[in-house]
């Protein structure tokens, strides 16, 4: 198994910046962000690749990738199934960027519709994103998340099953299972199977708010409450040998803490990560 950064927790760096920090810490790859507003290095760009400047973008981001010697893992997008449009603008970036997948969002689940219903269309929906991905050679990767009809590695399974694994694939993600989706982690990378592509890693823990309710907040490795050492197993013990990106939101999503500088962040994520590995 191999380490990386998806560049959102990079927020104070801009392409070239991002890829010298994660390789110097000692990451060996890199996923990128794709279309997110109000870059803190400058207050406007869409980072770290903008498809309104799509060819200068992911060329920067490949050159700087390769110059540190870092594998283009995946582009961290917020495209959904249902905007195919989109999907095939990103798969488009992926390609030209040299990322290995693009993440693309199942529909999400507020109860309005019936789950059922959400899951035909989605599956619809991948199968038309299937023959995107084979056609652009890059795959799409569904990620485990809370809000959506795939919080867990059943759920998720249910999804994907029968697709071609060589096009779509799933990101395994305990730090979102935490939130929603709670399974045991053997079982949950096993229910994956073929469709385990790539996985995201933070941690975090509930508490009781003064209101009396309960929330989920970012902690650091080890303080929280996904048991990394027996993930980590689980993934041995299934075979996996891709990426772990760190996706470390305790300084808030897409914000540096003052208490908090991005290179200690993530030199704390490999030290802890890397020593289990």
């Amino acid at each position: 198994m191999k380490l990386g950064v998806y560049s959102l927790v990079t927020p104070d760096c801009d392409i070239e910046e991002a890829a010298a920090l994660v390789a110097d810490v000692g990451y060996t790859g890199i996923e990128w962000t794709l279309d997110y507003t109000n870059a803190l290095w400058d207050g406007e760009s869409n980072w770290h690749i903008d498809t309104g400047n799509l060819a200068e973008t992911a060329e920067r981001a490949r050159r700087a990738a390769d110059e540190h010697g870092l594998t283009t893992v995946a582009l961290g997008s917020r495209c959904g199934c249902f905007d195919p449009d989109r999907v095939r603008v990103a798969l488009e970036a992926a390609r030209l960027a040299g990322a290995l997948g693009v993440r693309v969002h199942a529909p999400g689940y507020d109860g309005s519709t019936h789950h059922d219903e959400l899951l035909r269309r989605g599956r619809d929906a991948f199968a038309a994103l299937e023959e995107d991905a084979r056609a652009a050679g890059v795959k799409v990767w569904v990620e485990i998340h809370n809000g959506l009809i795939c919080p867990s590695a059943s759920a998720m399974r249910r999804l994907l099953d029968g697709f071609d694994p060589a096009w779509i694939g799933a990101i395994f993600d305990p730090g979102n299972m935490l939130r929603e989706g709670m399974e045991n982690w053997r079982m949950a990378v096993q229910m994956l199977g073929p469709y385990l592509q790539h996985v995201h890693a933070k941690d975090g823990g509930w508490f009781r708010r003064d209101d009396g309710e309960w929330e989920c907040r970012n902690m650091p490795f080890p303080d929280g409450m996904v048991n990394w050492p027996q993930v980590i197993e689980a993934l041995g013990s299934v075979g996996y040998e891709g990426f772990l990106d760190i996706e470390d939101f305790r300084s808030g999503y897409a914000r540096v803490s003052p208490d908090l500088p991005t290179r200690r962040m993530l030199q704390e994520d490999y030290d802890y990560l890397s020593g289990l590995l």
